[in-house]
């Protein structure tokens, strides 16, 4: 079973909403996996009807009710003592490390296959179940020949990759990244994985991001973004824009602040761009570019703002008077 504070964050979000089909799938597969999961969920839905406080949890922010439910679960569950044994059994069961978080379910036969890009080089991998992933330069991807009978779980060791996913109900895709995942039933998303943050964009559909096991999920819909901190454990929600601009070199800035110009042209290039301001810059920046070498992008920016850039070694440093 996974690890019971996830679980039990999952299906608190779930009986808040169950008419979310990424939350239904996710809960299907969970319960499928496992007679444990099934008990664990029955119980759980149980109390949850029978608590006069349950009514109210829809009013509250999902963390808080499952701190609210949480106290109601130890409060009313019957059976403590063996029930509480029961869970100590599976929590002491569940520890995984490293590369265990990755579970091909019951396809114990199923090969892994490891790939890796290095500087220059992009690759696409094409899944069995028709779903695609473009790997940028410098990234790894572990994925099995064979998914499961209940999720279709993958790596991203390291790097960038842009998924398109072939959507499937009743069977959740898996991104695994460290202590985070990224779950969708069929969507497009870019993913950026180092070993200090993850940037996540929706192009398609809806996503859902677990940080770490305990944490509370987070769903984002197309054209929207995070950036989570791994250190910190903090995000920074933003709008996605051009997220698979490194694949396609079309870039549309509307109403885009200078900073955030900066980061979008790192991504798309692979060039370190920093900007560095004495002065507040309030104008914001407006333009489509398809095909353009940076260096032209870079001039227009520079007579916009009226900008000086500075290059050192591999960083160019935009700058304002």
């Amino acid at each position: 079973m996974l690890n019971q504070p996830e679980y039990l964050n999952l299906i608190v979000q779930y009986l808040n909403n169950p008419q979310d089909e990424l939350l239904h799938a996710e809960i299907i597969s969970l319960r499928a996996a496992s007679p444990e999961n099934e008990f664990y969920f029955k119980e759980v839905e149980r109390i949850w009807k029978f608590s006069s406080k349950s009514a109210r949890l829809e009013l509250l922010n999902t963390e808080q009710a499952a701190k609210n439910f949480k106290f109601s679960l130890k409060a009313l569950a019957p059976h403590k003592s063996n029930f509480s044994k029961w869970l100590g059994g599976i929590a002491a069961s569940i520890i995984i490390a490293g590369i265990g978080i990755f579970m091909f379910n019951s396809r114990k036969n199923a090969e892994v296959l490891t790939v890796k890009t290095h500087a220059g080089q992009t690759d696409t991998i094409s899944l069995i179940d028709g779903s695609k992933v473009i790997l940028a330069e410098n990234s790894e991807l572990k994925y099995p020949t064979q998914f499961g009978s209940q999720t279709r779980d993958v790596i991203l060791d390291s790097g960038r990759a842009f998924f398109l996913i072939s959507k499937d109900p009743k069977h959740a895709f898996r991104v695994n990244m460290g202590e985070s995942r990224v779950s969708v039933l069929g969507t497009s998303f870019n993913l950026t994985f180092s070993k200090t943050k993850i940037d996540l964009d929706v192009k398609t559909g809806r996503v859902m991001f677990l940080p770490y096991k305990d944490a509370v999920s987070s769903i984002l819909s197309a054209g929207q973004g995070l950036s989570y901190n791994i250190e910190q454990k903090q995000f920074l929600a933003r709008i996605s824009q051009n997220s698979d601009s490194w694949i396609t070199k079309a870039l549309t800035f509307v109403d885009t602040p200078l900073e955030e110009v900066c980061r979008q042209l790192s991504s798309c290039y692979g060039v370190e761009i920093a900007f560095v301001s004495g002065t507040r810059v309030n104008k914001k920046f407006n333009a489509t570019f398809k095909n353009e070498d940076l260096k032209d992008i870079l001039t227009v920016l520079e007579q916009t703002y009226n900008l000086e850039i500075i290059k050192r070694r591999n960083k160019l440093i935009l700058k304002t008077p």
